[in-house]
């Protein structure tokens, strides 16, 4: 049975990987695909060497009786850190993001060559056992060794829960990237009963309780926990919601988003607007990282705009033109020099559920008055 759920879960790992290997091939320079598809594919290392007729042969091959179980937890540590890098780069301007992925990389390694250390010391490669957890997790060095790797494990897939959720609650207009990453919130959680479960077997064990049956019920949580996470992540890939109206309105977008990108170029995923031509498979995640770039140029732009918050006008279409003309003579201002006392308060916008069409309706109006005034100075 440990075979069979642990090779249902490598399965899957690898349809996965390469299911976003195919994307990657297409947009190699996008460091948020690169981040998913490492995920996908320390995930399926994992859980291919979990299962028996793979572990044994390598162990063998290591010449170090349950050296094998460093490499499946080094994986699964790896994979917590690829998917919170996944989630920096969505929610962050790309210096930060790539400052973040640095520092989650920096504390993963730390993480493994502590683990390393400890496994290495520890006196249990006299001989191979297949039941690691019930064998060994009594000796002092592993105690602390498995405690680390569920400690990292399960900080991780907290905050890819908690990230996953907020973010879902930000992607009204994209119907298949929240029920996506809603459906990751819930897989992260799955997967977390992995480590409640280990968990829990470590404190018992240390009080003295051998509660081996914990170990085995964590081994459902920990596939079906992968599986609801990468069904969740790549489900914006294949939702059937018009995808022509998703493109239309990711071009409808680029005036704006290439203005602001040339003013303030911290702001965009990737140095250089042509590279963010959306890729087949993930142009929900495209579409939802082009809105917050626009969030984030705009809130940029306050200082540079004399009047941040014009009067509301009941028409969108005009709230739309006003939005527009503010933000073209805020970069007229930027690229003068000139700027205002920023007002205290909060950002105004649209409210949460319709930011793609007032994006849009915006976008338009500042494509259009840019081209009007081209003609006029022609």
């Amino acid at each position: 049975m440990h075979d069979l759920i642990y090779g249902v879960g490598a399965l899957a790992g690898w349809i996965a990987f390469a299911y976003k290997a195919n994307h990657l091939r297409h947009d190699r320079s996008n460091p948020a695909l690169r981040a998913m598809t490492a995920a996908f594919g320390f995930a399926a290392v994992a859980f291919t060497l979990t299962v028996g007729p793979v572990y044994q042969p390598i162990d063998a091959a290591l010449g170090v009786p349950n050296l094998t179980k460093l490499l499946i937890h080094s994986c699964m540590v790896l994979f917590s850190v690829f998917a919170l890098q996944l989630l920096a780069y969505w929610r962050y301007p790309a210096r930060r993001a790539r400052r973040r992925a640095r520092m989650q990389l920096v504390a993963g390694l730390i993480v493994l060559a502590t683990m390393a250390t400890l496994i290495l010391l520890a006196p249990i490669h006299d001989r191979y056992t297949i039941h690691f957890w019930k064998t060994h997790a009594g000796q002092t060095l592993m105690l602390g060794y498995l405690t680390l790797f569920l400690l990292a494990l399960s900080s991780g897939l907290l905050v890819i829960a908690w990230r996953a959720g907020q973010f879902a609650a930000l992607a009204q207009d994209l119907p298949w990237l929240r029920r996506g990453l809603r459906i990751t919130s819930v897989g992260a959680l799955l997967s977390f009963g992995y480590c409640v479960c280990r968990g829990g077997y470590l404190v018992l064990l240390a009080a003295g309780v051998h509660a081996d049956p914990l170990v085995d019920i964590a081994e459902p949580f920990a596939t079906a926990g992968l599986i609801v996470f990468l069904a969740g992540l790549t489900m914006p890939s294949w939702g059937p919601r018009t995808r022509l109206e998703q493109r239309g309105a990711y071009r409808a977008l680029e005036p704006l988003w290439s203005a602001l990108h040339r003013a303030f170029p911290e702001i965009a995923l990737h140095g250089s607007p042509h590279g963010d031509v959306a890729a087949v498979g993930d142009l929900d995640y495209r579409l939802y990282r082009r809105m917050v770039e626009i969030w984030d140029g705009r809130l940029a732009l306050r200082p540079y705009v004399a009047d941040p918050y014009p009067e509301p006008e009941p028409d969108l279409r005009r709230r739309a033109e006003a939005e527009a003309r503010a933000i073209r003579d805020g970069l007229r201002n930027h690229s003068e020099g000139r700027t205002f006392a920023v007002p205290a308060g909060e950002e105004r916008h649209e409210a949460r559920g319709h930011e793609l069409a007032w994006l849009v309706a915006v976008s338009r109006s500042f494509a259009h008055a840019t081209d009007t005034r081209e003609l006029d100075h022609a």
